[in-house]
């Protein structure tokens, strides 16, 4: 039952307005929310369900019909689905159950056959016909909504950066790409390889805050200003929970609102790298 938007079904189902429109003027969609054990996978489970057609919201109170979540996790191997006749779904997972990216996907499934049926939502085109349709089939759904199950929101904010090399890349430049599992700082096969050098030389030395500096700082800022602009497009990125818990740990705006100061909010992310460069640090003692 996984959504396809190009999917031909042979009698009218009730789908997202971009791909069909056989209930034009009905709408079945799914709000979820995650709620996991602090230093666990075990996740508590919350999903509302909404429709507004009549006549399937008929079949739902006959028992004809049921509100499905369909849970996959291909990390572990998970595959369940979650049934109800009410249009809420409450649902435990224990730790190792679910990790990585999982996908919930919202139907309504008809439960016994349907004889017959008619629907006064239907588009025009469906006007004077009727079909049978079988138990177990989709009478609606919604796009899956897909999530990261870990404990990357209590990682070090470092872990979030990743660093790769791209032979086309000229050097005395890199670049950023924002990735689902990585912010990846993508640099020249030349420079990537001198980076590697320097970052293991400066590897717990006071030298690392010209790095942090002279590259995570305005990494960072980047990303901050991107993911304001476009918090929709990276919600789901594994990395967002552990820089928006880090902004609010320091008490500045999290991700979403365009308007927020990121350049002095990154500077508080890092601790306020300017400071520890030697440089700076040296010359403030020769003064006293």
């Amino acid at each position: 039952m996984r959504f396809d938007p190009g999917k031909a079904w042979p009698y009218p189902v009730l789908r997202p307005t971009s791909c069909g429109d056989d209930y034009p003027q009905a709408e079945f969609e799914v709000e979820i929310d995650i709620q996991r054990v602090k230093g666990s996978t075990a996740i508590e489970l919350s999903a509302e369900f909404q429709l507004s057609d009549r006549s399937l919201l008929q079949l739902v109170k006959q028992c004809k019909a049921r509100f499905a979540l369909l849970v996959k996790a291909s990390k572990t191997h998970y595959r369940q689905m979650l049934e109800s006749n009410q249009p809420h779904i409450k649902h435990s997972f224990t730790a190792g159950e679910l990790s990585g990216r999982v996908e919930f996907a919202p139907f309504l499934i008809c439960t016994e056959a349907l004889r017959g049926f008619q629907a006064g939502g239907w588009h025009a085109d469906f006007a004077g016909r009727s079909f049978d349709i079988p138990a177990g089939a989709v009478l609606a759904t919604d796009e899956p909504k897909d999530y990261w199950v870990d404990t990357a929101d209590e990682a070090p904010l470092g872990s979030i950066f990743g660093h790769k090399s791209r032979a086309e890349l000229p050097d005395g430049r890199w670049e950023l790409e924002l990735g689902e599992d990585h912010v990846w700082i993508v640099m020249s096969n030349a420079n990537a390889a001198q980076y590697e050098r320097a970052r293991k030389r400066a590897n717990n030395r006071a030298e690392g805050q010209y790095l942090m500096n002279g590259l995570y700082l305005p990494a960072l800022l980047a990303v901050l200003q991107e993911v304001d602009q476009h918090p929709e497009q990276y919600q789901d990125c594994r990395w967002f929970a552990s820089l928006d818990q880090r902004l609010e740990s320091v008490g500045c705006q999290t991700l979403g609102p365009e308007g927020s100061n990121r350049w002095v909010d990154a500077q508080k992310v890092l601790d306020a790298p300017f400071p520890r460069m030697p440089i700076i640090a040296e010359a403030e003692t020769d003064e006293s």
